[in-house]
């Protein structure tokens, strides 16, 4: 199986949250873990960041995943999925619906009400 996480699982965990754990738990050791970048820009731009500290935690989180760079096809499919649906999602969501979707892999996120409105797009069932 292939994850995507979303930003919204790295900051719950980051800030002492469970979904994280959790989800570490159900999965097994085939199971891919990605993180595309643009959620390292997400992260990156909060002000705690200017906390060494947390950018060091940060980083020990990340090692747990493979990095997804925007490349021309997801971000040609981000494009049109921010052109054909309601604009209700920010930018780096269509960056990863795409990302998920050009992998057929599954989203994992606490935003599922939003990533719901992405047809066909697979979302990892969280309580």
């Amino acid at each position: 199986m292939k994850l995507i996480v979303d930003t919204s699982i790295l900051i719950d965990h980051l800030r002492g949250g469970n979904a994280w754990k959790k989800i570490a738990g159900e999965i097994d050791d085939d199971t891919q873990l990605f993180v595309p970048t643009i959620v390292l820009f997400e992260l990156f731009s909060g002000t705690s960041t200017k906390d060494p500290v947390n950018v060091r935690q940060i980083y020990k989180l990340l090692s747990n995943f493979q990095r997804l760079d925007l490349s021309e096809a997801v971000a040609r499919q981000a494009g049109e999925l921010y052109r054909d649906t309601k604009k209700t999602l920010q930018v780096p969501d269509y960056i990863i619906a795409a990302s998920a979707l050009q992998m057929n892999a599954t989203v994992v996120t606490l935003n599922k009400k939003h990533f719901a409105q992405i047809t066909h797009l697979s979302l990892y069932p969280l309580p």
